[in-house]
């Protein structure tokens, strides 16, 4: 069973979320791109409400689970949007089964920078801990502006500006997730980059300029790969560009949607 909303009419579009996140991430973007669209946002295998297929975070296998779901509930074809974590399943999922997919709008992805053990194995660990000690510490303090930018710190370019209730909805959103180092550290060691160069399907990508967590750089290595991907830049976001700039970020996938990208790497 994989845990889906599913908002709007028109031409199917699936967002899916991050690996500090479940599909909740996209709540506040869902009703401006439901506008005149089918809007579904999937909670990945180990987040969320959707439990885990087996040991483990296998991108095929997470990936060929969702396309078996989505071609169920979901009128194909569609388009796909992933963030970070889910940036790394759709390119995996529109690899293997690109038939499903319209368009892929990746939005600041993991999975194209491969690291060499025992990196992956540590990145899992300290992410993991990082992102249990969010959570457990942050809600109570994410009513002073101040903590709120120490606790998303790196992810979010000035979570003051964001609202305290929405910074407590970020921090819980891991809360029931089992498979959050799993995940870390399959992208942590993935190359990604031979399928991105193989796809068939049109690729566009979204980034954040003030992105620590992949930086805007990864972005400029990515272009010599897919040379006539579309390209928008949302200025002044950090890792999570559809939390904190909402009406740019689906201003920005709505014009690359209809391919009209207005913004491109600075």
């Amino acid at each position: 069973m994989i845990a889906i909303d599913v908002e709007g009419t028109g031409p199917s579009l699936v967002l899916i979320h991050g690996v500090g996140a479940n599909r909740a991430i996209w709540r506040r973007v869902t009703p401006l791109l439901a506008e005149h669209r089918l809007v579904a946002a999937p909670d990945l295998p180990g987040f969320g409400a959707s439990p885990p297929g087996g040991r483990g975070f296998d991108l095929d296998g997470v990936a060929a689970r969702l396309a078996r779901h989505l071609e169920s509930e979901v009128p194909v074809p569609f388009d796909l949007v992933g963030h970070s974590l889910g940036g790394a399943v759709a390119l995996v999922l529109a690899a293997r089964r690109p038939e499903l997919v319209r368009r892929l709008i990746l939005v600041a992805p993991a999975g194209l920078a491969p690291r060499r053990a025992p990196l992956p194995t540590l990145a899992s660990v300290a992410g993991s801990a990082i992102i249990g000690a969010r959570r457990r510490v942050g809600p109570p303090l994410a009513g002073s502006a101040t903590a709120r930018r120490v606790l998303l710190l790196g992810v979010v370019a000035d979570a003051a500006r964001l609202p305290p209730e929405e910074v407590r909805r970020m921090l819980r959103g891991s809360a029931d997730s089992t498979r959050i180092g799993a995940a870390i550290e399959a992208v942590a060691a993935a190359d990604l980059r031979p399928r991105l160069a193989n796809l068939t399907v049109p690729v566009a990508f979204v980034w954040g300029d003030r992105d620590r967590v992949v930086p805007i750089s990864c972005l400029r290595a990515l272009r010599s790969l897919v040379p006539d991907a579309a390209i928008e830049i949302i200025p002044g976001a950090g890792h999570v560009p559809q939390v904190e700039h909402t009406r740019e970020f689906a201003s920005a996938v709505d014009r690359l949607l209809t391919g009209s990208p207005i913004r491109d790497i600075p």
